[in-house]
């Protein structure tokens, strides 16, 4: 009786020691367990993808008014600090910078898990380049995103000493690990570091790149690196990398004309669904989701925000883009929402929402600009490129007379830039790159504007979230001056 208590407690306690060597040898931190071969690295890497969170942006612009009397209570709460650009502000889990700073991070999080596991599986030695240079285009937008938030715009004289954002660049192995933020130089050198990396390894396996609009094509990856030359101010580089994303493409120019006609007949909910569908129009890369309402501050009819009414009643009807203002409000004192994304207007539940990360249109954009940045300015082809934008935008189409001067023709780009883009989160961008002075009215018929952004104001790098300083206290001592 007694040798059979003994072998019990025996097993029992060999049990109990492989239980706790299994619990053990779990992740902690529910890590990835990516030891299942190349497949499972796909499935991963098609998951760290980056959602549109920086969508929020738009209510910082000038691109939208603030309508007091058509505010949610709780709406207001959430936004109205965003709209003021004060630090302290409402962290939702959507639309928001706490949402946007932990998304990003989270995705980075997963390209850096397959870059790690790679180097331990098997398989196609061509495949795993591919994989590889995939995950560092996806890092290095996802960095490219949060330092263009949460820090100040680049900037050859300052960038060196400007705070950016943590650098992660390996699967983080203590249980609660420190990062001190990086310089926005620093951010910057990475993301090219990781672009040149990963368009090298992708020319390689470029058998093995799918050929999909939700995933990095070698046209969306020369559509990154134009904008990332544009936002440095490297102007050469914005024609050279803009050439080859037409050289993949062609100059693929959404028809605003189909869009018109299907919205004349079907319903605007139905038009909305269908106007980011990547098989009736040119897309370069695009994320889709089904339960994000990422437009929400711009795409609700009771957050507040409407279209700016210098654009509503400057665009003519002559131009189609007017088609995409959703109108409302009464008589004396219209309002529209901008309308380019299945949530909207006002359909936070739609089946399925697609948003734009690269676009043909954008290309043109970033090239036009550059042919007048260059040392020797070319306008004939910057209207060159406009005009095929506008082709496809004014009915009856007439080409624009051809400006007399460089600076006239800069403006004429810029105008065509925001019109064009409007709606789609790169205003916030344009702002802080080229300077501009903004003002933000509670009651939008007020004489006096109730703040002020001044050109290359501090307030541009959106303070870093509550949270991630929770979660980072080092960070409480690196935050955004004021």
């Amino acid at each position: 009786m007694r040798a059979y208590i003994i072998l019990l407690l025996t097993v029992i306690s060999a049990g109990f020691s492989t239980s706790c060597s299994k619990f053990l040898d779990e992740p902690y931190d529910n890590r990835l367990d990516l030891t299942q071969g190349l497949d499972i690295l796909e499935d991963v890497l098609v998951n760290a993808y980056p959602e549109r969170q920086d969508m929020f942006t738009e209510i910082l612009t000038d691109n939208y008014h603030h309508y007091a009397n058509t505010m949610q209570a709780n709406m207001g709460a959430r936004y109205i600090p965003l709209y003021l650009w004060k630090d302290e502000y409402e962290e939702t889990n959507i639309a928001s910078p706490g949402a946007a700073y932990a998304h990003y991070y989270k995705k980075i999080y997963d390209a850096n898990s397959v870059i790690e596991e790679l180097a331990k599986a098997s398989g196609d030695e061509t495949q795993k380049k591919a994989i590889k240079g995939e995950a560092l285009m996806i890092r290095s937008y996802a960095y490219f995103s949060l330092v263009n938030l949460f820090g100040m715009h680049y900037n050859t004289a300052t960038s060196a000493t400007d705070l950016g954002v943590p650098l992660v660049l390996e699967v983080p192995k203590a249980n609660r690990p420190l990062f001190d933020r990086a310089t926005v130089k620093q951010v910057y050198d990475q993301i090219e570091k990781d672009m040149n990396e990963g368009l090298a390894l992708l020319k390689e396996g470029r058998e093995f790149m799918p050929n999909t609009p939700y995933r990095f094509s070698m046209a969306s990856i020369y559509a990154f690196f134009s904008r990332v030359s544009l936002y440095k101010g490297n102007w050469d580089d914005v024609i050279k990398y803009s050439d080859l994303a037409v050289a993949e493409k062609g100059v693929i120019v959404r028809k605003m004309s189909d869009d018109v006609n299907r919205k004349r007949t079907t319903s605007e909910q139905y038009w909305a669904q269908e106007i980011m569908n990547p098989s009736i129009h040119p897309n370069l890369l695009l994320t889709a989701q089904s339960s994000q309402f990422l437009c929400r501050p711009i795409g609700y009819r009771l957050c507040g925000f409407y279209l700016a009414h210098e654009i509503f009643y400057s665009t003519p009807n002559s131009d189609l883009r007017f088609q995409s203002f959703s109108s409302g409000g009464t008589v004396i004192d219209s309002v529209a929402l901008v309308v380019k994304y299945a949530n909207q207007p006002n359909n936070p539940n739609a089946a399925a929402s697609r948003y734009d990360c690269f676009t043909m249109e954008e290309v043109l954009l970033n090239r036009a600009e550059a042919y007048l940045k260059i040392a020797s300015p070319n306008i004939t082809k910057a209207m060159q490129d406009i005009e095929a934008i506008r082709k496809e935008r004014i009915t009856p189409y007439t080409a624009l007379p051809t400006p007399s001067t460089t600076d006239n023709a800069l403006a004429t780009v810029l105008k065509e830039r925001r019109m064009e883009l409007i709606g789609q989160g790169f205003r916030w961008y344009d702002i802080k790159r080229l300077g501009l002075r903004i003002e933000h009215r509670l009651v939008r018929t007020s004489a006096t504007p109730d703040v002020v952004l001044e050109p290359n104001d501090k307030r541009t790098a959106i303070q870093i979230p509550i949270n991630a300083r929770v979660g980072n206290p080092s960070l409480e001592n690196q935050l955004n001056p004021r």
